[in-house]
């Protein structure tokens, strides 16, 4: 007879995949942040906080991080939220009295004037603030780790698939506000910042798949590839000099932690390629990223 304290088959089975949904919300809300430009519009930010929360009811945090780190989290949120004490506690600023005495402009009594801005930030510092506490205190297997980064990768991976797509069909998407047409986030080199540290994730899990001989590996091949495309086509030298100088960081301690000379050489065979791919086909975006002094 089973014991009636251990849980069920089916109640193993609904925590399973509950935790995997958890697992895979956690990995893949990063990259619709990103794919909705940052979450730079309130909307977009919404949408990010709303599935965040809903996060947090299915599987709210199972343990503290300590009585001090609660401590420091909240006295940052009491900070915050001390611009809704009446501005009659606090010194007046002379452009406060100008607004009201000269200017005839009904301020709130708040200590911030604008107290729905005001709030709407203090929600997005309290949605960050529940971001760290849920990624500080998770409690993973080392495959739910793999799992989640593997996800992450793939989902900006695929993300850079869609930027490549969007360039040569010579559109965008309506949320997506860059000068270059390239890209989600407004600034270039957010973007390209993005991919050239997923470029670092992708090597790590190829040469994890070749090492335990997957045929897997081939695919971050390809994702490598469409990476560094999305990197060139993007004209940023951030993303480049992070592409260039993670790839050369990683390749080296990998290399000299092999003994056979010919790991050696495959390493710095493959910098070498990824240098002259870089050479040939982004010189644009070398011309286009270094600024050139005006001294005239």
């Amino acid at each position: 007879m089973r014991n009636s304290m251990q849980p069920s088959p089916s109640h193993e089975n609904q925590n399973a995949t509950t935790r995997w949904i958890v697992n895979a919300t956690i990995a893949l809300l990063p990259v619709l942040a990103c794919f909705l430009g940052g979450a730079t519009q309130k909307w977009e930010e919404g949408l990010v906080i709303t599935l965040l929360a809903l996060c947090l009811l299915v599987r709210p945090p199972r343990f503290s991080l300590g009585a001090l780190t609660n401590l420091v989290l909240l006295t940052l949120f009491i900070l915050a939220a001390v611009a809704f004490l009446p501005a009659r506690w606090f010194f007046q600023p002379e452009w406060h009295a100008a607004f009201v005495n000269t200017f005839g402009i009904q301020l709130p009594s708040t200590l911030t004037p604008q107290p729905w801005i005001t709030l709407s930030y203090l929600v997005s510092f309290a949605a960050g603030l529940s971001w760290l506490y849920v990624v500080s205190t998770q409690d993973l297997e080392l495959r739910e780790a793999r799992f989640q980064l593997r996800l992450f990768t793939s989902g900006t991976a695929l993300l850079a698939t869609t930027c490549i797509a969007f360039y040569l069909a010579h559109t965008t998407l309506p949320f997506w506000h860059n000068e270059q047409n390239f890209g989600p986030f407004p600034n270039r080199n957010q973007t390209g910042d993005l991919f050239g540290l997923t470029a670092i994730m992708i090597l790590a899990w190829g040469q994890d798949d070749l090492r335990k001989r997957r045929k897997r590996w081939i695919v971050w091949i390809l994702a490598l590839v469409l990476i560094v495309a999305a990197t060139i086509l993007n004209f940023s030298r951030s993303g480049i000099g992070i592409l260039v100088a993670g790839s050369a960081f990683w390749l080296g301690a990998f290399a000299f932690r092999q003994r056979p000379p010919s790991r050696l050489a495959l390493g710095v065979s493959f910098l070498l390629l990824l240098l002259t791919a870089l050479l040939l086909f982004g010189g644009q975006t070398f011309e286009n990223g270094f600024p050139v002094a005006n001294f005239s």
